[in-house]
C-alpha cells in the first residue's frame, strides 16, 4: 500500500497512456494520477511507474509536458519533483492512502507558489465521487482531467 503512495506521486504528473502501453501494475508498476489547482482551473494528468522510485510524466490541457520522478520516503510517504515544457516546476507529497479505492492523496506547489492536490491509483474517479472530495473545484477539476484522457 505504501507503494502504491509513492507511485501515486510520480503517476500526477505523468501523460495518459496509450492503447500499446497501458497503465497497470503488469506494466512496471504504472500509476495514473490527477493534479489539480487548488482553484481547479489546471490540471496535469500522467502516470508514474516503480515500485519504490523512478519516472513520471504528465501533460496539462494546453498540450504542457512535463517530466519528473518520486521515490518513496522511509516512513512510507512519497515525494516528486517536477518540471514542464512551459518552465514551471515543483515538488508534490503524498501522504494519505485509501485502502478501499486503492487511491492515494496528496499536495505539492510550483516553485512560482501555486498550490496543487493530487490523487493517485487506478479508481481515482471512484474515490473523489464517493464523497471523499466535497470541494466543487476538485471535483470539476478531475473529472475534466479523467475525461482528457477519452
Amino acid at each position: 500500500m505504501l507503494r502504491i503512495t509513492a507511485l501515486s506521486l510520480i503517476a500526477s504528473l505523468c501523460g495518459p497512456a496509450s492503447a500499446s502501453n497501458t497503465c497497470t501494475l503488469a506494466n512496471n508498476f504504472c500509476v495514473p494520477f490527477v493534479g489539480c489547482a487548488l482553484d481547479g482551473a489546471t490540471f496535469y494528468v500522467g502516470r508514474t511507474f516503480g515500485r519504490e522510485f523512478g519516472p513520471l510524466e504528465a501533460t496539462t490541457p494546453d498540450g504542457t509536458v512535463c517530466h519528473g520522478a518520486w521515490k518513496r520516503t522511509t516512513l512510507g510517504a512519497g515525494r516528486a519533483t517536477f518540471t514542464c515544457s512551459d518552465g514551471v516546476s515543483g515538488r508534490a507529497s503524498y501522504t494519505y492512502f485509501h485502502r478501499q479505492s486503492g487511491t492515494a492523496t496528496g499536495r505539492g506547489r510550483t516553485k512560482s507558489g501555486d498550490r496543487l492536490r493530487f490523487w493517485a491509483g487506478h479508481r481515482v474517479q471512484e474515490y473523489v465521487l464517493s464523497g471523499a472530495e466535497t470541494n466543487h473545484e476538485m471535483i470539476d477539476c478531475v473529472g475534466r482531467a479523467l475525461q482528457s484522457l477519452k
